[in-house]
This record gives C-alpha cells, sequence and structure tokens, in this order.
C-alpha cells in the first residue's frame, strides 16, 4: 500500500486514477482547491491531472491549472515522485510524434494557449531538478454524460436528438485512448524508476476518422448524420508513436474506441433514461 496525491482527483481522468489506486489498495489523497497544506504534508507519489483548456473564455485559468500550482509543487512540496498529465495535443501539424523531436506553435490555433502551458509545464518538472516524469495522452474518452467534449456530446445527441450535426470533415482523424487506459498507464508509470525524466506517449497508436465515428453512431442508434460545409480548422495528428511506453509497460494493449463507443451508447442510454 502507498500514498499516492491526484491533483484533479475529481476531474474526468484524475477520477478514474483515484478509483484505480482505491481498487489495489492505495491511498488516494485528493486535494481541495486552495488547499495550503499540500506544501507541508508528505505527498508520496503525485499525480498532476489538473488541468483546464478552455483558452478562450479563462485563459487565466489554464495558465493556473497547468503551471501555476505545478511550479509551486516543484519547488516546494515533499513528494517521492511527480508525473504531470501533458498532452499529444503538441503534435498538431507536426511530421512526428516521438517524444524528442522538436515541436512548433501553430499562429493560426486558438488553441494555441493551451499548447504553451503544456510545454512550459513540461520544462518546468524537466529542469526542477526533482523526481518527476510526464505523460503525453491523446484524445482521452469514456462515458461522461456532461463532458462538452466530441465524443459524448455527440453520442449524447444521437441517443437525444437522433440527429447528429457534425462540423468537421469525414476525413478529420486524431487518436483517441481510454480514460482506463490512461489511468492504468499513469499509475504504472509513476510507480517505476524506469521512467525517471521521460516524456511517454500513452494513445492507441492509429488514428480514428470522423467518419468512422459517424458510421458506428448510425448504425448502434439509427441517428441521422448531417455533415455541415464549413472551414475546417487547420488541424492534423501523426500517428502517435508507442516505443516508450513500451519499453516502460511491457504488455500494453489499449482499447479499440470503436469496439467501445458502442458500449458508451449502451451505458450512456441508460444513464440518460435513469436522468
Amino acid at each position: 500500500m502507498a500514498l499516492y496525491t491526484v491533483f484533479g482527483g475529481r476531474g474526468f481522468i484524475g477520477s478514474e486514477v483515484v478509483r484505480q489506486l482505491e481498487a489495489q489498495g492505495h491511498i488516494a489523497y485528493v486535494p481541495a482547491r486552495n488547499d495550503d497544506s499540500i506544501l507541508e504534508r508528505d505527498l508520496g507519489i503525485v499525480i498532476y491531472a489538473a488541468g483546464n483548456g478552455d483558452c478562450k473564455n479563462t485563459p487565466f485559468s489554464v495558465l493556473e491549472a497547468n503551471v501555476s500550482l505545478l511550479a509551486q509543487l516543484l519547488q516546494y512540496a515533499k513528494f517521492d515522485r511527480l508525473l504531470y498529465v501533458s498532452s499529444t495535443r503538441v503534435y498538431m501539424n507536426q511530421r512526428s510524434s516521438k517524444e524528442n523531436e522538436n515541436l512548433t506553435v501553430c499562429v493560426d490555433d486558438n488553441r494555441r494557449l493551451f499548447n504553451l502551458t503544456k510545454l512550459v509545464a513540461e520544462e518546468l518538472c524537466l529542469k526542477s531538478g526533482r523526481n518527476v516524469c510526464i505523460v503525453r495522452p491523446s484524445n482521452v474518452y469514456g462515458v461522461a454524460l456532461n463532458s462538452p467534449l466530441f465524443l459524448p456530446a455527440i453520442t449524447r445527441n444521437a441517443i437525444n436528438y437522433g440527429k447528429v450535426d457534425m462540423y468537421i470533415a469525414k476525413d478529420y482523424a486524431k487518436d483517441y485512448v481510454s480514460v482506463e487506459d490512461v489511468a492504468s498507464s499513469c499509475i504504472a508509470i509513476a510507480s517505476t524508476e524506469k521512467s525517471h525524466n521521460q516524456i511517454i506517449n500513452v494513445a492507441a497508436g492509429y488514428n480514428i476518422t470522423a467518419q468512422q465515428i459517424a458510421d458506428v453512431l448510425q448504425e448502434q442508434t439509427k441517428c441521422e448524420i448531417v455533415w455541415h460545409e464549413i472551414d475546417f480548422p487547420n488541424e492534423s495528428f501523426p500517428i502517435t508513436d508507442l516505443t516508450s511506453i513500451t519499453n516502460i509497460i511491457s504488455i500494453y494493449k489499449p482499447r479499440n474506441v470503436l469496439v467501445d463507443l458502442q458500449d458508451m451508447i449502451s451505458e450512456f442510454s441508460i444513464a440518460l433514461r435513469k436522468n
């Protein structure tokens, strides 16, 4: 039994980390917002899953969640190891997704603040001199009834209204990884010295198109898919490289979003009926 402190432990990823830690018999401490004791008590192994991506409406909260609190922990907190949850979004429009490749920030990206803060946070971790590691999950999915994220939103619409409006191109493709796989990977990576000062991708390792997702929704719910002709964002993502994670987790077999989407539809339907 070990002590883990999970920042963002009530959020989408963090709550799954807490659930799995407690199922394994570990102590999972989730600090409340503005808890001053975090700089005084022993935090054990820290999993930093706090974050904010709403660059348009809350830019200063993006900085606070992604960087500022982390900086305090790295300077003053007592912990054995800290794992920071970053994002594979930093690979947007890049040629490669290897963790040690050069990265650029796109001037026409309206969420570039998110990428910038994630990269600043990563660099702070690596320059801190502390025992740290960094994971870059791809697009995390799971059953989250009220989430504004792409997959939960379109699944709700398919079930509730029998219609899904798609404001992306049919061939728009991204890597999707299950929140369960992200949580279990975070725990495994945070718990081994092999990850010291490493940046590690956590992903499925292949991209799924919007058309493939739409096909599953249509088949399972009989919904109407409406493709809208708009100016699509300049976003493309290389296949996520999994070399680093497979060197640390020998049996790494992430779930497939198209298979899980069928279960998500069923779970959403049950949950929405109850509500």
